[in-house]
């Protein structure tokens, strides 16, 4: 019997026993429909009848598995409860996959000013940790090891984008929606057992607090919003604005001053460059949005008036102090920040660039403002040739963001993993001779 199919996203129709279990077995994705011409016709063939090798059909699937695990980490910060977990999947999962196309994207990559200028800074930091009291060959051991992490997650990205651009878009925007949802229900289900809105929310996820949740579900309410000012069909601008709207919603019931302050400056300056039509209507609604917040939920103003400017500015005099013990090349990567404040001690700077300086001195925060105005720079050539002005806008928000918070960069997947790393990737996967030849 003559087997009749569709190459579309139909199914096997005939009654042959080599299109049968296709049929029940095999989903119809484009493997799964080359998987049944191979059991149909014997081979491995695409529908134009031009035959492919089983390596290739592997390559294919190797491919998909790497973009399903990466958007799967980009998404662990909300899909996993333990503050290990992203760091264990990236480890055990995305990275040993990575593995395969490291060397490949490295090649690529590796002329990039900007991964130069990051390579020297990253270098630098690392090398500190030789001069750190104490010295800790365990601690300089797993900085190298995220390091190589951190590496592996730039020339992922790369490889993807480069692979198919418009299927690493497609995962973004699946992230960016489940993000939404997952702030939504974090919001349902955080105010079902406490008052609303007097209680600080606090997220469903891995993350160790609320600024953390604002930072991240920030970057996505960036990304949603470029998505929207990118399509022109309404239906599909819809649940991305809605998006935008939960992410809003989560900073200001959150209390996260400077993530609920940044991410409206990011989102208008977003809005401003890309919109040629419609400005005002779009800063309007945003405006709205925020003055309803403000009006008929006082209650977060209030809370964060009586906190004040809390404990940052006692932290901030002690490290300031400490670090100028060692102005020029810092105290090292591998040492350990402890400073008391209201009888509290804290390990961290809660001020990214102060914590560069008190760990590499004057030479470390130069090479990381360098990385930063690199980084900016090829972002900005970016939207002025793509008119998208996405990942400046990120980067814009990650620096308003870094004075109160996201301190070291070579960490554990935290917030900085997206905030910092993800944009310079992003920046990395375009050619060196033509850095705006393609889009993410």
């Amino acid at each position: 019997m003559r087997c009749v199919c569709q190459d579309g996203w139909g199914v096997y129709l005939c009654l042959d026993l080599r299109c049968i279990l296709p049929r029940f077995i095999i989903c119809t994705c484009g493997f799964g429909r080359a998987c049944a011409r191979y059991l149909r016709n014997g081979h491995w063939s695409s529908p134009g009848s031009t035959e492919l090798t089983l390596s290739e059909y592997s390559k294919s699937v190797f491919r998909y598995l790497l973009l399903a695990a990466y958007g799967t980490f980009l998404c662990s910060y909300f899909i996993f409860h333990d503050y290990s977990d992203p760091y264990r999947f990236f480890a055990r999962v995305v990275f040993v996959l990575g593995i395969f196309v490291l060397v490949t994207s490295l090649r690529d990559i590796w002329r990039h000013p900007l991964f130069q200028v990051l390579a020297v800074y990253v270098l630098y930091l690392l090398l500190s940790g030789l001069w750190s009291e104490p010295r800790d060959w365990y601690r300089f051991g797993q900085n190298f090891t995220i390091a190589i992490y951190l590496l592996s997650f730039i020339t992922i990205t790369h490889y993807l984008i480069r692979w198919n651009s418009v299927w690493y878009q497609r995962m973004l925007q699946i992230c960016v929606l489940l993000a939404a949802l997952a702030a939504l229900l974090s919001l349902l289900v955080f105010y079902r057992d406490n008052p609303f809105p007097n209680t600080r929310l606090n997220g469903i996820g891995s993350l160790t607090n609320v600024n953390e949740f604002a930072n991240v579900y920030g970057l996505f309410a960036l990304l949603a919003m470029g998505f929207a000012l990118q399509t022109n069909k309404p239906v599909y601008r819809v649940p991305f604005l809605l998006a935008i709207m939960v992410f809003i919603c989560f900073a200001w019931f959150g209390q996260s001053r400077t993530a609920f302050v940044s991410m409206l400056f990011a989102l208008l300056m977003l809005m401003g460059l890309m919109l040629k039509k419609g400005r005002v209507l779009y800063s309007a609604i945003m405006a709205v949005l925020a003055g309803t917040l403000i009006v008929v939920f006082p209650e977060p103003v209030e809370q964060a008036l009586l906190r004040g400017p809390g404990l940052r500015p006692e932290i901030w005099a002690q490290i300031w102090a400490e670090a100028m013990a060692a102005p020029i090349a810092g105290h090292g990567l591998v040492a350990t920040v402890s400073v008391e404040a209201s009888r509290l001690l804290f390990g961290t700077a809660h001020n990214a660039y102060l914590q560069v300086f008190w760990q590499g001195g004057v030479i470390g925060l130069c090479l990381f403002l360098a990385v930063l105005v690199v980084a900016l720079r090829y972002a900005w050539w970016r939207g002025r040739q793509q008119g998208d002005y996405t990942v400046f806008c990120i980067l814009v928000f990650t620096t308003c963001i870094m004075m109160t918070g996201v301190d070291t960069l070579i960490a554990r997947p935290r917030d900085q993993w997206l905030l910092f790393w993800l944009p310079i990737a992003l920046l990395l996967s375009n050619p060196v001779n033509e850095p705006h030849a393609r889009r993410y």
